[in-house]
């Protein structure tokens, strides 16, 4: 019996000890933002879909217009639109849904935030994105935080070494903004002059519909419910579609097949697509793309010399 009860002291001194590690390691690294304690992260993700909601709530009077996007929204740098009486932010999150976006919206309508305008950002996660599969996923589950109570989940997860050595700054990455306007700003990535000599390529996108084309009710349901709300509240919507790269085309053809078909489904049912470059794919190159799924800034800041001129004034809720 004394052995046995050795055993289990040795056996609980060890879970005593690692649970309390843990916790001072995330309470104090706060890789994910969610104690507050880390405002700063330059190449780590934190649950931005938490901490970008949380920081529009506390200061409901601050921004009046929203781009909701998964992560090729980031370097669309939506405060380049402010005017006198227009304050946007970038509520970007890392594969983002439309019903969390819906979501997200009815929560900032509730707390008295005024909302007058709106882009909606879509590419084929509108299809394949499940937001179930963010319940227990601690950079993009949603967490309320206006709640006064501790986040025992995320005080004990496990550690990561990757986090606490930090990125090589040196190299490509991405910096997430959450307490001044939401954007993502990408360092190291491409010449600061490289729309001067290199061109992009645009590519006819092949026209070929889905051998089976899904049943799209529940995304055309959540989309119509944006659109609805929208109407009711009086809020400029604007259904933007990402453009994408040829080599995001060739490695996932069925799924920007099965894209391309839900878009035809929306327009037959009267949506309005903001598609800057139209069906056109893009040839990969640096200056124009981050990866093959995500565009860079010189893109993005196209997208929004666009948008005030062609659809600030054709939206829904005029």
């Amino acid at each position: 019996m004394e052995t046995f009860l050795k055993k289990a002291a040795f056996f609980g001194l060890i879970v005593l000890v690692y649970f309390s590690a843990t916790g001072i390691y995330n309470y104090t690294i706060d890789p994910y933002g969610i104690f507050g304690s880390r405002r700063d992260f330059r190449a780590v993700r934190p649950n931005e879909h938490s901490l970008k909601t949380n920081y529009v709530l506390q200061n409901p009077q601050k921004f009046n217009s929203f781009l909701f996007s998964n992560s090729k929204g980031g370097v669309l740098h939506v405060n380049q639109l402010n005017t006198g009486e227009t304050s946007w932010y970038n509520m970007t999150y890392s594969l983002g849904t439309p019903e969390e976006f819906y979501n997200s919206l009815l929560l900032l309508l509730e707390n008295g935030v005024q909302v007058n305008n709106i882009i909606l950002g879509m590419d084929e996660g509108v299809i394949y994105e499940r937001t179930s599969s963010h319940e227990n996923d601690a950079s993009r589950k949603f967490v309320n935080l206006q709640q006064d109570k501790i986040q025992w989940e995320f005080l004990f997860l496990p550690i990561s070494i990757k986090k606490i050595l930090g990125a090589d700054l040196s190299k490509k990455y991405i910096e997430h903004d959450i307490y001044t306007n939401g954007n993502y700003y990408a360092h190291n990535a491409n010449e600061a002059d490289c729309i001067s000599h290199e061109n992009l390529e645009l590519v006819d996108f092949p026209h070929a519909a889905p051998i089976q084309p899904l049943d799209f009710s529940s995304q055309i349901e959540i989309l119509e419910k944006i659109r609805s709300l929208s109407w009711q509240k009086g809020i400029q919507l604007t259904f933007l579609v990402h453009p994408s790269s040829f080599e995001n085309y060739v490695s996932s053809t069925e799924r920007r097949m099965q894209f391309e078909y839900l878009l035809k489904t929306l327009e037959n049912k009267g949506f309005k697509l903001f598609r800057p470059y139209g069906a056109k794919l893009m040839r990969m190159s640096p200056c124009y793309w981050l990866d093959k799924h995500h565009y860079t800034q010189n893109i993005g800041n196209v997208i929004l010399q666009e948008y005030p001129k062609n659809w600030a004034n054709d939206s829904i809720g005029q």
